[in-house]
């Protein structure tokens, strides 16, 4: 039995909790509010790299002591994949979109890993690497042809993994 075999196609109501709208207000956001943050968001000039390298040093911890054996297959991947999701969402605040394109395959890949082997961890801590350089290197912006490149590595890499895994 599938799932759409035993849902219903009806639509279901679901009432809205409306303690969220009662803080922030209803109806339509005041344009020049609008336009002002985005004006912020532009013309952001804070440096990234301290908040980036927080996160990294969580991955590289996270790596080693998945390495070390102190972590199981879930506290390891838990412990992977949150710097890794922070650099996701926090890198186009800053322009950085590709640490947000790269974090983006990495979180897939853990996602899908059944267990976490020396492959793995080869592959997360290349990860790690090349954000670091990323970011030490203030590299901002999709990197261009060299950031697809690295983009692509990273899936072939994943692939190749789950490839030999089957």
């Amino acid at each position: 039995m599938t799932i759409e075999m035993t849902e219903s196609k009806e639509p279901k109501v679901i009432k809205a909790n409306y303690m969220l709208q009662n803080k922030v207000g209803a109806g339509p956001l005041d344009r020049n509010a609008v336009d002002r943050c985005q004006d912020v968001m532009d013309n952001n000039d804070v440096d990234f790299a301290p908040l980036g390298m927080e996160y990294l040093n969580k991955l590289k911890e996270a790596i080693d002591k998945t390495k070390s054996g102190d972590l199981t297959k879930d506290q390891a991947v838990q412990a992977m994949t949150e710097p890794v999701m922070q650099l996701k969402a926090n890198a186009a605040t800053f322009r950085y979109t590709l640490i947000g394109n790269l974090a983006n395959v990495m979180l897939s890949f853990l996602e899908a890993v059944s267990e976490i082997d020396k492959v793995v961890i080869e592959i997360v801590d290349a990860h790690y690497k090349t954000l670091t350089a990323i970011v030490m290197k203030k590299m901002q912006g999709d990197g261009g042809a060299a950031g697809k490149q690295m983009e692509e590595e990273l899936k072939a890499a994943c692939k190749r993994y789950f490839t030999s895994k089957n």
